[in-house]
């Protein structure tokens, strides 16, 4: 699997050991290579923000130059009007000034006209900002959710789905307002302070050389604050991923938190996030903060000295009152422009952090994609085989499945069982490649799953497990989620067939249903049957079943196995069950442990080898000669206790189901004698 990326502002491959040539290394006097070092910082930085804002520009703007375009030539006709004002206000008080009312109306009237222009182009051209901004928005989100889902199922079980979540929306909040903040200051006001200064320099050049003299020097610690900001604003993020993970977390645990009485634990936990983000918070504030008192400082120097350099001139009589008037104006209209692109680079390096992190994400390359050349698929009887196959996590030293050779022959079930930990879920998920294999091969008639394409493989597997993902939709368009495009028809036949369909007939609405997130307005029982008619429907001919009734009651779990054994007949079936007693009619039983097979054969067989699985049978008060043990009240119990599913040593009766009775997954055998027959195996449909 991928790791998470390196920050970028330390590109790889440019560090050395220390000692080594490196300034401050050994050999140099403590502190003497701090300039060479933070001078190499801020260099990397420089260059970092340079590819990042050649990314941007390349992946999200670039191919919408029309819709720039159109905001462009509206900002410039903003800026132009905005630089008109100046002119005006001059020849206003020059026409007063001299007594001549004949054009005063002709000036009344031209300032509506250029007020009323500079209003109704302003709002196009922030129409258009807004909807290429926000349309930039939208297909972000839309590659971090397509590469989230097309990422490895490790990546994702890797990170908290928070984090996930933030990477979507809160990052996407500060790249939002980067962007609006560049094409409104860094183009709008820049337009803007173009047309002043032209204004200005048109009523007074000299004065405009003195002021234009003065603003650049807030350039530099503008800079600084700006680098503080990036690295602010990234941690920011980061936190604000964890406090979205941890809030999912908690308010998912609610259940937990009441019974035990947690809620002063989950305050103080969640407040900690909390506190840690308004501190961070702060730190931004302080930072930003500190702008907008150096340019007013600034603008106030500067309108001081024009107005003292103006009363002069005007004295000497180089300049009018309107010259100083419409120049004044010029200047303090400039002022708000000019701190905008103040606080530009706050907003910038926000986004550049968050856009750092978006592509960190967006370069993370799968590691299971299909392998060049890799052909469909072909599913003729369905034998699975696992050839000498090694797995290990990523991150990990051990094994999780070491040495595994397994044959399930077409049409068979092969129970995998075993203390937990011991691999059994592990294989269960490399057979459809959601994770990758070590070493070793696993087949499909003959075809290694990393040769063939992952759309044919996963078309080809129907995997059922004890945690159940259902959505907040209609019942029907869950159970449709199992083969898109299926008629109701198809999928009444699916619920029928996982005995769902009464219940679901009972209820209001039917099969439209809304069962709400997770299916919560759902029992256990019937989110079980819900999502064994998702896979029935997708008709695959491999099952995968991962302790799919395992957190079921007995009648709801007995329902079940009987829809799994109808279901299961005729397909390759592997299935994990911590209750031996539903796995004792598989073809095939093999006991894991420390990820390989220790055990393999049948129930009885094993019973009668007296190992591992014997000792297994006799922890859950199984009989060792293949029924379950019973209780005082004559109904087979489990280890704890429970009434054990689908077995009994009551008197027998006719089963209600022959194919059931039969069915490896089907109801366990209750029939006390030694005599038992062996289970029959599944056929080939």
């Amino acid at each position: 699997m991928t790791t998470e990326p390196t920050d970028k502002s330390e590109p790889k491959g440019e560090r050395k050991p220390e000692g080594e040539g490196t300034p401050g290394g050994e050999g140099m006097p403590e502190g003497e290579g701090k300039p060479f070092r933070a001078a190499a910082e801020r260099r990397t930085l420089d260059d970092n923000t340079l590819q990042l804002l050649r990314r941007c520009w390349r992946d999200w703007i670039a191919h919408r130059w029309r819709a720039l375009v159109v905001a462009l030539l509206l900002m410039a006709v903003v800026a132009a009007t905005t630089g008109l004002y100046p002119l005006v206000i001059k020849y206003s008080y020059d026409t007063l000034a001299d007594g001549d009312m004949t054009f005063l109306a002709t000036v009344l009237i031209v300032i509506v006209v250029i007020t009323a222009l500079k209003s109704l182009f302003l709002y196009l051209q922030t129409v258009a900002t807004q909807r290429i901004v926000l349309r930039m928005v939208v297909d972000i989100q839309r590659d971090i959710f397509s590469h989230l889902i097309g990422s490895d199922f490790a990546r994702l079980a890797r990170e908290a789905p928070g984090h996930m979540i933030s990477r979507l929306t809160n990052d996407m909040n500060y790249i939002q307002l980067a962007a609006l903040s560049v094409l409104n200051s860094a183009v709008r006001d820049i337009l803007t302070i173009i047309a002043l200064i032209a204004a200005m320099f048109y009523l007074d050049w000299f004065m405009s050389l003195i002021v234009l003299g003065l603003y650049p020097l807030a350039g530099f610690p503008i800079a600084r604050i700006g680098q503080r900001l990036r690295r602010v604003a990234k941690r920011t993020q980061g936190e604000l991923g964890a406090m979205t993970a941890e809030l999912a977390e908690t308010l998912g645990g609610a259940r937990l938190i009441k019974t035990y009485r947690l809620e002063d634990y989950a305050r103080a936990r969640i407040n900690r996030r909390f506190e840690d983000i308004f501190r961070l918070r702060m730190k931004t504030v302080r930072a930003k903060a500190r702008l907008d008192p150096m340019l007013e400082a600034l603008g106030g120097l500067a309108v001081a000295g024009v107005i003292a350099l103006a009363g002069y001139r005007i004295a000497a009589g180089v300049n009018t009152v309107g010259d100083f008037t419409g120049f004044v104006s010029a200047l303090l209209m400039a002022a708000q422009p000019l701190r905008g692109l103040g606080n530009l680079n706050a907003r910038v390096q926000e986004g550049l952090a968050a856009a750092e992190r978006v592509f960190a994400l967006l370069d993370e390359a799968p590691r299971i994609v299909d392998a060049p050349g890799a052909r469909t698929l072909e599913v003729r009887a369905g034998e699975l085989r696992f050839e000498d196959v090694h797995f290990t996590y990523p991150g990990s030293e051990s094994h999780a499945v070491r040495a595994f050779s397994l044959e399930v022959p077409a049409g068979t079930v092969v129970a995998l069982v075993g203390r937990s930990g011991a691999g059994k879920s592990t294989v269960i998920n490399l057979v459809p490649r959601l994770f990758e294999i070590s070493s070793g091969r696993i087949l499909i008639d003959g075809q290694d799953v990393r040769a063939v394409t992952l759309a044919s493989l996963r078309q080809a597997v129907a995997m059922v497990s004890q945690d159940i993902t259902l959505f907040n939709d209609t019942i029907a368009a869950n159970i449709a989620l199992g083969r898109l495009g299926a008629t109701r028809e198809e999928i009444m036949a699916a619920a029928k067939a996982a005995t769902a369909h009464d219940f679901v007939a009972a209820l209001p609405e039917g099969y439209d249903t809304v069962i709400g997130e997770r299916g919560m307005r759902l029992s256990g029982g019937q989110r079980q049957r819900i999502a064994l008619a998702r896979a029935i429907l997708k008709d695959a001919p491999i099952l995968l079943l991962d302790e799919a009734t395992s957190a079921l009651d007995a009648e709801s779990e007995r329902a079940v196995q009987e829809a799994l054994g109808r279901f299961a007949e005729g397909r390759t079936t592997l299935v994990i069950a911590h209750r031996l007693s539903t796995v004792q009619n598989a073809d095939l039983i093999c006991v894991m442990e420390e990820g390989r097979i220790i055990e393999q054969g049948s129930h009885r067989a094993l019973l009668a080898r007296g190992g591992v699985y014997e000792r297994l049978c006799r922890s859950q008060l199984i009989a060792t000669d293949g029924a379950p043990a019973a209780g005082a009240d004559g109904t087979a119990r489990t280890a704890d206790g429970a009434d054990a599913p689908g077995a009994s040593v009551a008197p027998p009766r006719a089963p209600s189901n022959e194919s059931s009775a039969n069915s490896p997954l089907g109801s366990a055998p209750t029939s006390t004698t030694a005599t038992s027959t062996a289970p029959k195996k599944a056929k080939l449909s």
